[in-house]
């Protein structure tokens, strides 16, 4: 049911998708993340429009790192990036571009790759009555996938939108997929958007 569902961006964000961003920086593989943003923003916005409930996701850095553990900093720089990606207030931390949250839209921070860790998003969800989660975002083997699980272990219908999904390594965003396909509702964004439109009417 439209009035049930929640559509949620989880970190389209400059530093994960630009070409001066963090990851593009990193000498990471943008390609897959530049090709799936468009739909990434059509998405959103049409679920903007039809009157669905939108969420939008945004990681965080503090400055100085001072909410990275010693664990949680290896795995930032497991492969030779810089640690400090999407700073509070940055430029990379931002939205990019057409990702345009409405006054009434939740934006919630968080510090982990799983978004309802340590965070009010259950929360907010509860109290809006939405059992279903429809996710797009970055990246698809990292934030999406743990928040996709963590979604489904909260007791949600969870639906990973195949076509708005991206990640900057095309082989893990492959296998994630793969994984996800075979645990979760996995659906392009035209399906998702006629099932939506369809039950509103």
């Amino acid at each position: 049911m439209p009035a049930r569902t929640a559509v949620i961006a989880i970190d389209v964000q400059n530093d994960f998708f630009a070409e001066d961003g963090v990851f593009a920086k990193a000498g990471r593989d943008m390609s897959l993340a530049r090709e799936r943003l468009p739909a990434m923003v059509k998405l959103m916005a049409r679920a903007q429009e039809i009157g669905l409930m939108t969420v939008f996701l945004r990681q965080v850095t503090l400055p100085g790192g001072v909410a990275d553990s010693p664990a949680w900093l290896r795995l930032k720089v497991r492969d030779g990036k810089s640690p400090d990606y999407t700073l509070t207030g940055s430029w990379g931390g931002a939205f990019c571009d057409g990702m345009t949250p409405r006054k009434t839209d939740p934006i919630i921070e968080k510090l982990r790759p799983d978004a309802f860790h340590r965070t009010h998003l259950d929360l907010i969800l509860r109290a809006n009555g939405i059992d279903t989660c429809v996710f797009l975002g970055a990246n698809t083997e990292g934030c999406v996938e743990s928040t996709v699980r963590s979604s489904a272990h909260h007791d949600y219908y969870t639906v990973v939108a195949e076509d708005a999904v991206a990640s900057s390594n095309a082989a893990f965003h492959d296998a994630s997929l793969a994984l996800m396909r075979n645990r979760f509702l996995v659906a392009s964004s035209d399906e998702i958007l006629s099932c939506l439109t369809k039950a509103a009417t």
